[in-house]
């Protein structure tokens, strides 16, 4: 190792297939680093967002790309830093998620991910080829081992990086959210830094990309496995460092200790909304407010990343709808300074009952009649989306989906489900963490017993097991995909079991036409979890 060399870690919020948008940014960060820094690392795929998924199969979208990165290998002339991006890249006719450094007019080496996700929500291996092992690059007197993302959960990179003489690596990432994902990573970092003797820089992309949201929290670690220096979550944000890492007694004030669970969680899905809001071009949202705790956490959330102008909540009350409901609906809309509109549907659902009395079944059962009142709503709501261009956020929550305990074309109509990924209890939770911050929720709709308001006296636990019941039994079965018996095993009555299980298994259909929401566990309906909707297997 020669001289130091001074490395400016951005990490940025891409719109994914937007390259013009990307380019600027990357140009911009450029322009501002120019002569302040040596090399500037950027995140996994930052020319074109991750992911964009089929658009990599489009020539046209490809030719893009390699335009794109000529003009800023233009850029770059006479400029002393060099830039350290990551893009589609063809090699000898086939394409590979790649690295690559550009300095003063060159592209001074490309770097291909060698081992490419395919579980969960990932899926490279159908558009990339993997790159063989990468080869260390030498820089202004430093030597560089430059890996992407997946190669820093394997050792083979790493170690072959070190063998060929590497005294830094860098890793270039598109690293989702999930709770427990920023120590799991830190974790995965300290294990190589530990196997291999290096110092490490890790970029990773912030932003939401539909139902991902990356958070950032870039970071530098020492050879000893010492956290440096991290940035900030779920925002742009920047730092320059100077190679060698210092000990990290010298920057201890640059590590930020990390929010709790609950902070975070509330963080992804903020960014979640404002990015699919903006990136989207849409106006501002609505929802139908009830006076139950999700659309009430769900309006918190949005007041707080959007601003509370940019929210309409609507009470939509039938026959069934308490006062206290009202009232409490009424409550939350002054707390969060939001517009408040009420639609009776009363008289809709009485026409329709009425039209299709004599065409009805004579024994149809009573969610018949139920749900008319939840599908009377859902067209009223979007009515008022089509009229003001905004966005009707659908509410309901993971155990709700889980089980099918919902209306389809009903109270699942939405562009948009910031609850998606989220348990009842965990929604209690998290609402409670909300109010602790300042109020947003009224107390009683914290307490009173969940409820549809569907028929008279009707609660929720009418149809399901208390929900601290049933969500133990859906995390074991969808987290951690344990069978029946398994599940029965660890204390839970099995009768219960294969009833809650059955419901998981009949609600597929409903899941598969649900709104897109944030992705905040180890496994989301939609983008981990892909189960056939005829489906006979048992267990």
């Amino acid at each position: 190792m020669d001289a130091p060399l001074t490395v400016t870690l951005a990490q940025l919020n891409p719109v994914a297939g937007d390259i013009e948008h990307n380019l600027n940014k990357i140009l911009r960060i450029l322009e501002e680093h120019s002569e302040k820094t040596d090399i500037i690392v950027l995140s996994e795929l930052i020319l074109c967002g991750y992911t964009p998924e089929d658009l990599l199969l489009k020539p046209t979208f490809i030719n893009n790309i390699k335009n794109a990165v000529e003009f800023i290998v233009l850029k770059s002339k006479n400029i002393n830093s060099a830039l350290l991006i990551s893009c589609p890249w063809i090699i000898e006719g086939a394409l590979y998620n790649a690295a690559l450094l550009i300095h003063n007019g060159e592209i001074l080496a490309v770097r291909a991910k060698h081992n490419l996700p395919h579980y969960g929500v990932f899926n490279e291996v159908r558009f990339f080829k993997p790159g063989p092992l990468p080869d260390p690059v030498h820089f202004k007197g430093q030597v560089l081992g430059i890996l992407t993302c997946e190669d820093l959960w394997f050792s083979d990179v790493c170690a072959h990086l070190t063998k060929k003489g590497a005294d830094t690596l860098i890793a270039l990432n598109a690293s989702p959210f999930r709770s427990g994902a920023i120590e799991e990573r830190l974790d995965q970092a300290r294990t190589r830094t530990a196997e291999t003797g290096l110092p490490l820089l890790y970029v990773n992309q912030i932003g939401g990309q539909d139902e991902l949201v990356f958070d950032g929290h870039s970071f530098a670690m020492n050879k000893d496995g010492h956290l440096i220096q991290m940035l900030k979550g779920f925002e742009e944000d920047h730092a320059t460092l100077s190679l060698p890492l210092p000990a990290p007694a010298d920057t201890a004030s640059a590590v930020p200790n990390l929010p709790d669970g609950h902070a975070l969680i509330y963080s992804a899905l903020m960014l979640s909304l404002r990015d699919y809001i903006a990136k989207n071009g849409f106006p501002g949202v609505l929802l139908g407010l009830s006076g139950g705790i999700d659309s009430a956490l769900s309006a918190a959330i949005a007041a707080d990343a959007l601003g509370p102008d940019k929210v309409l909540a609507v009470r939509l009350p039938s026959k069934h709808t308490s006062q206290d409901s009202l009232d409490d609906a009424r409550e939350q809309a002054e707390m969060l300074g939001i517009s408040l509109d009420t639609i009776p549907i009363k008289a809709p659902v009485a026409a329709l009952e009425e039209q299709l009395y004599s065409h009805l079944a004579p024994n149809a059962p009573p969610v018949t009649f139920e749900n008319l009142q939840a599908r009377t709503r859902g067209i009223l709501l979007m009515a008022l989306s089509n009229s003001t261009g905004s966005l009707l956020l659908s509410t309901g929550n993971k155990s709700e989906s889980a089980v099918g305990y919902a209306t389809l074309y009903g109270d699942m109509c939405g562009g948009f489900n910031l609850l998606k990924d989220l348990y009842k209890t965990q929604v209690y939770a998290l609402s409670r963490w909300r109010n602790a911050q300042s109020p947003a929720i009224p107390e009683r709709v914290l307490t009173k017993a969940p409820t549809a308001e569907l028929r008279p006296g009707q609660t929720d636990q009418d149809s399901l097991p208390p929900y601290d019941l049933l969500d133990d039994i859906l995390y074991l079965a969808i987290e951690c995909d344990e069978s029946a018996e398994n599940i029965a095993k660890r204390g839970h009555d099995p009768e219960t079991v294969r009833k809650v299980l059955n419901m998981v298994q009949r609600a597929e259909y409903k899941r598969r036409q649900s709104a897109p929401g944030p992705k905040t566990s180890a496994c989301a309906f939609g983008t981990d979890r892909r189960y056939p909707i005829t489906n006979g297997f048992e267990g």
